[in-house]
């Protein structure tokens, strides 16, 4: 459940101590070999006297393989930092210290290897300073132990300070969003592509669809390799190697990571937390400001970005600061994640921080919303999403979870369907509910309220979130696809009752030959609230009476259970009328379900004999 990172400065002894640890030599290539030099990433394995089987991820050293290093520091729990005791503290030293403070590494033993080749006094000075290099660091504190792997002295004392370390360190979280950063590509015959990388988030199991972030290839995972033994699945916190079925080799590479489909958002813009760094090969007091060509290095991806400080125009050494990050590729990322930033034109590490949020929006500068709800995203309180949403206002439980990696289920504020939301939103949103039906009411006084549909696309809800504004406004029911205050009465006039007397005198009297709706002189107002009332019923282009309607209902339905299919021709036979209505009013009878046409003949429908 932990991996072991090693770090320091080139031809310290980082890969001889590996060796001769786990009888595994880290360096894979040939050039390595021979000159004595690690250049990319090595990986070994072995178990510590407790029983706990870790892996090692070893880096080079050398400031021309800093990007191999942080493509391999991204996923160690445990780190083994090695000052050599001949040579003591080195520019490489300070540099990899440093991105293992920024990547947040709080467990470590540091090996002061090569103790043969130095006296104790010498060593005491070596150590001494270590420990003051190592002051307000994430490795304050960390066992020093000293050691030689050509004599093997100290080494047992330096595997039990490991293995207490590892014991000691809180094992990487299941989250159910499985991620592994890529570090390594190749193919085996026969058997197709295999990526390597040390997983987190979750587990990935043999048979499971995967894909390849953030370009979306799909994969399925063929077998799962850790420490050369197969396994089923592998959890959080282990190294793996996966091969992948229908996969090309060069549809992955380092930088890439897998992912469960559909998981992850891939960020372009990115709100951060930032820490500025002196310069690690002077010591010198430096400032970030926004001009430059930087790269961002997380998990083991390396993106060249565009800087926009937030709330300010500079970082100097040791200030943190919000800031905004424009990357020019997409990667897989969520609030927490780890980063560290690198001037491209000077090769150096000039800072680093944590990702707040992976899916912002451009912001001005000085923009005081945006800063507070950062200042909530970076705090480590419990009432963290409580304080972001009060910023924010709302935001949706599935995004909180994906977005921002904090679980919607805990939060203890208002909830509007899916939406997490604050008590100031929830507020206005109550009022602007009330007030969309009022102001209904007051311009359409003769409707039953405002049409549902209608509300929720004023309002610009989702319709479960409509539903449950409805549910917890106590004045505001719903009638029949129609949202009404309580109180709300359709009450005519005397006038008005008078022309509704004599609208259905008329359409009474004129049978099935009413006239057409627009040759009415009746205010289209009342027309709806006599429909909605059920005194009328609109056909086609006129009205019907609600007798009159029935009793086309009826005829017709006797007819047919007398004669069998009808055509349009009998129907208007039936009913003493014209073609003109006979087709309307045929249609209507369709659109109800008393009939359903059968070619140019009508038949019984299934609600004939309702």
């Amino acid at each position: 459940m932990h991996v072991i990172g090693t770090a320091g400065h080139v031809d310290h002894g980082k890969s001889t101590l590996v060796h001769r640890l786990t009888g595994i030599d880290p360096d894979r290539f040939e050039e390595e070999k021979r000159r004595g030099l690690t250049i990319d990433l090595g990986f070994a394995w072995f178990t510590l006297p407790s029983g706990n089987e870790v892996g090692i991820v070893d880096v080079p050293g050398h400031e021309r393989f800093v990007r191999n290093m942080l493509a391999g520091a991204g996923g160690v729990t445990v780190c083994l930092f090695v000052v050599a005791a001949d040579e003591g503290w080195k520019p490489q030293s300070a540099e990899h210290l440093a991105i293992i403070d920024i990547l947040g590494v709080t467990s470590g033993v540091v090996a002061v290897t090569r103790s043969d080749l130095v006296d104790d006094a010498q060593l005491a000075r070596v150590e001494e300073d270590v420990a003051s290099r190592l002051s307000g660091t994430s490795l304050e504190g960390s066992p020093i132990v000293a050691c030689s792997a050509i004599t093997g002295g100290g080494l047992e004392e330096l595997v039990g300070s490991l293995d207490e370390v590892v014991r000691d360190t809180d094992p990487p979280r299941d989250e159910g969003r499985p991620r592994l950063w890529i570090d390594r590509v190749f193919t085996i015959a026969g058997a197709g592509t295999v990526v390597t990388g040390t997983s987190a988030g979750g587990t990935f199991t043999v048979g499971d669809v995967v894909e390849i972030a953030p370009e979306g290839r799909s994969a399925r995972v063929r077998t799962i390799q850790s420490h050369k033994r197969q396994v089923e699945l592998i959890g959080p916190g282990n190294r793996a190697a996966l091969n992948l079925a229908g996969l090309e080799r060069q549809g992955a590479q380092r930088g890439d990571a897998l992912v469960r489909p559909h998981s992850w958002i891939a960020a372009r813009i990115v709100d951060v937390e930032l820490q500025g760094l002196p310069d690690l090969r002077t010591g010198a007091e430096t400032e970030i400001r926004d001009k430059g060509a930087r790269l961002l290095y997380a998990g083991s991806a390396e993106v060249p970005v565009r800087l926009k400080l937030l709330g300010t125009d500079r970082v100097r050494s040791g200030q943190r600061a919000f800031a905004q990050l424009r990357l020019r590729d997409p990667l897989p990322l969520t609030r927490g994640d780890r980063f560290v930033l690198r001037d491209a034109g000077r090769a150096l590490t000039i800072g680093g921080g944590r990702i707040l949020d992976p899916l912002a929006e451009p912001v001005s500068r000085n923009d005081r919303e945006r800063l507070r709800s950062l200042e909530a995203l970076a705090s480590d309180d419990p009432a963290a999403l409580e304080a972001y949403v009060d910023v924010v206002g709302s935001a949706r439980a599935e995004h909180v979870r994906a977005r921002l990696n904090l679980d919607p289920d805990r939060f203890e504020g208002d909830r509007l369907g899916p939406w997490l939301v604050s008590h100031r939103t929830f507020a206005t949103a109550i009022d602007d509910l009330r007030a969309r039906v009022a102001e209904h009411h007051e311009s359409r006084r003769l409707e039953p309220g405002i049409p549902r549909e209608a509300l929720r696309a004023a309002l610009d809800v989702e319709p479960g979130t409509l539903d449950e504004l409805i549910a917890r406004t106590e004045d505001v029911i719903q009638t029949q696809g129609h949202v009404h205050l309580r109180s709300h009465r359709v009450d005519l006039s005397t006038e008005e009752l008078r022309e509704r007397e004599e609208l259905i005198a008329t359409l009474n009297r004129s049978a099935f030959e009413p006239p057409l709706t627009k040759a009415l002189d009746t205010d289209p107002d009342l027309l709806r609230a006599l429909e909605h009332e059920g005194a009328i019923v609109k056909v086609g282009g006129f009205y019907l009476t609600a007798d009159r309607a029935e009793e086309a209902k009826a005829a017709v339905i006797r007819l047919i259970e007398e004669e069998g299919p009808i055509t349009v021709a009998q129907i208007r036979d039936l009913l003493g009328t014209s073609r003109k209505y006979a087709v309307p009013l045929c249609e209507w009878l369709d659109s109800i379900g008393v009939t359903r046409r059968r070619g140019d003949q009508r038949i019984l429908g299934p609600h004939a004999l309702d």
